[in-house]
């Protein structure tokens, strides 16, 4: 990989993290330290739409393993390091790397720090941003994070996928018209 482009991508995963989990950490602070301190404490933003609420959520998505901070922090420690690896193999296997990856990968280890970090400091996950139009789990920034770059990093594989299926067929193509 060319210097430049080794740069760019690493410089695309720092900046997607550290936005991640700064706005994470500050919307956690800002809202929860001034206008919802107490756990149940709520505000509306959009009337009838979105209201912040404070949720200590001791679990993981829609509360599954509630109580099991032990076991969800080692869980994202493993998945950070898995992650990590992957995207450092795939930087060494190609010449050029996915801008998209590299913003997917981002994403997914800042909201993944930023829930760890409230596992380690708080014992539980501080989840405030609630739908009141329809029965969903209250979440936060890095809930969001996580779920835009799963979807990316999936977007990523299925089109990485069809690529070289197509580079495939191209190969064996050119090969049939060699033997011909």
């Amino acid at each position: 990989m060319k210097k430049n482009n080794f740069f760019k991508t690493y410089f695309l995963v720092i900046l997607f993290f550290s936005l991640t989990f700064i706005f994470d950490m500050l919307t956690k602070y800002f809202l929860i330290g001034t206008l919802i301190p107490n756990e149940g404490d709520s505000v509306d933003f959009i009337d009838g739409f979105i209201n912040f609420v404070y949720v200590q959520n001791k679990g993981a998505g829609w509360g599954i393993l509630s109580g099991q901070s032990v076991l969800l922090i080692v869980l994202s420690i493993i998945i950070l390091a898995v992650l990590i690896w992957f995207y450092i193999i795939k930087m060494k296997q190609v010449s050029k790397l996915n801008t998209f990856l590299s913003i997917s990968i981002g994403l997914i280890v800042g909201g993944c720090i930023g829930n760890l970090y409230d596992r380690i400091f708080f014992g539980f996950v501080r989840d405030f941003i609630n739908f009141q139009f329809m029965s969903f789990p209250v979440f936060n920034i890095a809930d969001i994070s996580l779920s835009v770059g799963v979807v990316c990093i999936v977007i990523y594989f299925i089109l990485d996928y069809i690529s070289y299926k197509n580079t495939e067929k191209l190969k064996n193509s050119s090969e049939n018209k060699d033997n011909q």
